[in-house]
């Protein structure tokens, strides 16, 4: 089932990250023969490709629990707030088992790396240790540069910081978010609460690191940067050898 608009940009410096360190992620190399590196390298290939469905299906399964409870306001049987706090509840459920999945240091500010990118914090708003999540280059197990920085705070608050932080970085709003805040406005649909801002388009065309934040309806403000280019030697690394 397809994501809406909403979700679908609250949650891709959440999923990009996933993928990213479940992909990428491999172990120091060892003194071994050509076919021992082969099958050990196939298996931890498999397992990290088994790994990204479960991914999956947990994400699937959260969008049909909100799915559920948007038919549920709709038809009038929950009013607003109910939907809102419900569906906070099932967010942060799932976002935190997803979270968990992933063997990821926890972050407690942005690295020198994202700041020498001109990245700065929010002011006044509250870092979730359980979503925020670092990995580094000079981690042989994960080998690549990233950060996912989760804040909880006032929806306008957020909403001015991301801002602030976006035009400092000179990241700009994302295409996919001008696309469904353009549909909404035509056909009248509800109003999309939140912002994104993207330098790649997700899935499509990647920057040498790419950032993004966000904003979603309720006000977390999610701060992501992946360094791609590190990202895809080490997957070159941990790609199992051809014969």
């Amino acid at each position: 089932m397809m994501m809406n608009n909403k979700l679908f940009f609250k949650l891709i410096p959440l999923i990009f990250l996933i993928f990213s360190i479940g992909l990428f992620s491999c172990d120091p190399p060892k003194e071994e023969s050509q076919t021992e590196k082969f099958e050990k390298d196939l298996k931890s290939f498999n397992n990290k490709m088994d790994n990204i469905g479960q991914t999956m299906e947990i994400l699937d399964a959260m969008q049909n629990e909100l799915d559920d409870l948007e038919q549920l306001r709709m038809d009038g049987k929950i009013s607003d707030t109910e939907y809102s706090t419900r569906s906070n509840e099932i967010k942060e459920t799932f976002g935190r088992a997803l979270a968990q999945r992933e063997k990821v240091a926890p972050a407690t500010g942005l690295p020198q790396w994202a700041k020498n990118l001109s990245l700065t914090e929010p002011v006044g708003l509250i870092l979730d240790p359980g979503y925020s999540q670092i990995t580094s280059v000079e981690n042989n197990d994960e080998g690549f540069n990233s950060v996912l920085l989760v804040y909880s705070g006032s929806y306008e608050l957020a909403m001015n910081e991301a801002e602030r932080i976006a035009k400092q970085a000179r990241i700009p709003i994302s295409k996919d978010y001008l696309d469904a805040k353009e549909i909404t406005e035509t056909y009248g649909s509800t109003p999309i609460k939140g912002i994104a801002y993207m330098n790649f388009d997700p899935f499509v065309k990647d920057a040498a690191i790419n950032i993004s934040i966000t904003v979603d309806e309720t006000g977390i403000l999610t701060i992501s940067a992946v360094d791609v280019e590190q990202m895809k030697r080490q997957f070159e690394r941990a790609r199992p050898a051809e014969n």
